[in-house]
């Protein structure tokens, strides 16, 4: 990671997106990011920081979400969303078939199908009882 970060802590729960929406919003304008990519980023941190508010916290026990952004070079954003919930990796995960028709789709897998179209670039690890998702927004792309 970047000497230059910047990171939020707060505990996951939905009630914080719109902050950690602002939050991002901060690197993108750092970054220099059109306004089509920030959006993009907007739609980006919503999937990521709703699952983990959702899912890596069983049985509603509270739990910390950690929002970093640094930018590697002008015109992109780096961010990781890191949390110690179950251990989960989404780029593993079966995705959606999107060829099916509404009725026939399972429930699921849309959002990382959304998150590896927009991004660019996507990476996961669990470290030291973290996972840590990490993924790039770029002017360029």
């Amino acid at each position: 990671m970047a000497s230059d970060t910047r990171s939020l802590a707060l505990e996951a729960k939905t009630a914080s997106l719109h902050q950690v929406m602002e939050f991002v919003q901060k690197g993108a304008l750092e970054a220099s990011l059109p306004e089509a990519r920030a959006s993009e980023l907007d739609l980006l941190i919503e999937e990521i920081f709703v699952n983990v508010c959702r899912y890596s916290y069983p049985d509603s026990a509270l739990g910390m979400v950690t929002v970093t952004y640094w930018i590697p070079a002008p015109g992109e954003l780096k961010v990781e969303v890191a949390d110690q919930g179950v251990e989960f990796n989404p780029l593993t995960a079966e995705p959606a078939d999107v060829t099916l028709d509404l009725k026939h789709r399972p429930i699921g897998g849309l959002g990382i199908v959304l998150v590896q179209q927009l991004a660019a670039s996507l990476a996961y690890r669990r470290e030291e009882g973290w996972n840590r998702l990490t993924f790039g927004v770029s002017a360029r792309s």
